[in-house]
């Protein structure tokens, strides 16, 4: 007769191994963010440890009355992981498109954790990488894992770049806008480096 912890253990790991073929699936037809293969490879070999979404971090450009919108009316016009030039933005801009938003967002990464001593772990060497909003999110004691943890950095920036009327960015400033989104993108991958460096100090707590 199987005893309830070795139920639990089965169930964990017939859990993980559900979000990990997703995530070769999602390899596969090329859905994951570019170069986020190796991180999340490394996050996962955490025995106790299963990534369930994640984004790098990305540049967009939002036509939308305000960026944090979510309506029918409101879109995504440019979305890149890596850095942008002027001209890509330059083009939106000169389209029949408004207003329009600059979003940079930094690397946002969900987990389910086993045990909770793992997830203090796994917290705490997210903070010291530079993922200062980072915390448990659900709770869920009665199922294969113990609760489901989002790391989230604050490396952000929100610029309109035009108005229904007119553009508000543009020449020399536009330049030195793409220059700090750049910058600021790269930072919050800088912070997923140290945090994917990190990881194996924390095995002997999520093993």
């Amino acid at each position: 007769m199987t005893s309830k912890r070795g139920s639990k253990e089965d169930n964990w790991y017939e859990f993980k191994n559900k979000y990990l073929d997703s995530l070769l699936e999602e390899r596969l037809v090329s859905y994951l963010d570019p170069g986020a293969e190796e991180i999340l490879y490394k996050i996962n070999s955490l025995e106790n440890v299963v990534t369930t979404s994640s984004c790098i971090g990305r540049i967009t450009i939002v036509e939308a009355e305000f960026p944090w919108e979510r309506r029918e009316d409101s879109r995504i016009v440019l979305k890149t992981h890596s850095k942008v030039d002027e001209f890509k933005i330059a083009l939106v801009l000169s389209r029949d498109l408004a207003p329009l938003w600059l979003k940079v967002t930094g690397p946002i990464i969900h987990f389910r954790i086993k045990n909770f001593e793992c997830a203090s772990a796994l917290l705490n060497i997210a903070r010291r990488s530079g993922f200062k909003h980072s915390g448990i999110i659900s709770i869920d004691e009665r199922g294969p894992s113990c609760c489901t943890v989002e790391i989230n950095s604050p490396t952000q920036m929100i610029v309109p770049l035009k108005t229904k009327k007119k553009v508000l960015i543009r020449g020399n400033d536009l330049k030195v806008l793409v220059l700090l989104a750049n910058e600021i993108l790269f930072e919050g991958r800088k912070r997923l480096r140290n945090l994917v460096s990190n990881i194996d100090s924390i095995k002997d707590f999520c093993s």
